[in-house]
């Protein structure tokens, strides 16, 4: 009896477990199988390589009579513009990435009647290019002719190229998307001679000293060796404009 009483106390106090329905009948008689719920399609979630919240405007456009006498300058100083197509128009690429004043070019002729010859031909903003044709001609090859040498190339040279900085993602763009930016790896001398500008050699530590001086006078950012990871191989060059005129020089010589 108190057996009983036990078992039945404990029946009592269990919890009620539901059961669970009969599943309906299909026509022919078999069960039907239970409703699959469909997963909702995902709303594909956009992956910006450039962070919008840090996006550079679109450039202002150079045009006319601007472009002309930018192009006039460009040439005075030994630049030789590689000639756009009837209809081309002055910029190329769209939106941040836009360069205003587009000029393509490989070589820079200099004073004394020679030529300096880039790698591979480059595209950047026709203002950048007024500099580096000016401090190819004035600075660099009047540095090389000191040590007693000839320059007659650039190597490793890069100009548009429509990326974030460093090419992660989500970073800011890079002043190289809207064509305002050069990076240069070394100087061919005419005897076949390449001075490695992130190379720390004794032999080449005043030649590449010189380059670092004439290039932080020139441009407005100037970063190499010692700068971060991504610059210890090259060296790159901008003319990005900052509060207060504001000018970043970060290559160690050593």
């Amino acid at each position: 009896m108190a057996v009983d009483a036990v078992k039945r106390q404990g029946l009592l106090g269990a919890p009620t477990v539901p059961l669970p329905l009969p599943r309906p009948v299909e026509i022919g008689g078999k069960p039907a199988a239970p409703p699959v719920a469909e997963a909702p399609t995902p709303t594909p979630q956009p992956k910006p390589d450039i962070a919008p919240e840090d996006s550079a405007p679109t450039p202002e456009p150079m045009e006319g009579e601007a472009y002309a006498a930018c192009l006039k300058t460009f040439e005075a100083r030994g630049g030789e513009p590689v000639p756009r197509e009837q209809g081309e128009g002055t910029s190329d690429g769209d939106g941040a990435c836009t360069i205003p004043g587009a000029v393509t070019f490989s070589r820079i002729k200099l004073v004394e009647g020679g030529t300096v010859a880039l790698e591979s031909a480059v595209t950047v903003r026709c203002t950048l290019a007024v500099e580096l044709a000016g401090w190819v001609r004035e600075d660099l090859a009047p540095l090389v002719q000191r040590q007693g040498g000839e320059l007659s190339g650039l190597t490793g040279v890069g100009g548009q190229a429509c990326r974030p900085r460093n090419g992660q993602k989500g970073a800011q763009i890079s002043e190289h998307a809207s064509g305002n930016a050069f990076d240069l790896l070394g100087l061919k001398l005419k005897d076949g001679k390449v001075v490695e500008l992130w190379k720390a050699e004794a032999g080449t530590k005043d030649l590449r000293a010189g380059v670092r001086e004439s290039a932080c006078a020139r441009f407005r950012t100037v970063l190499g060796p010692g700068a971060d990871s991504a610059h210890a191989n090259h060296v790159h060059l901008d003319m990005r404009q900052r509060r207060n005129d504001f000018r970043m020089c970060q290559w160690n010589v050593d």
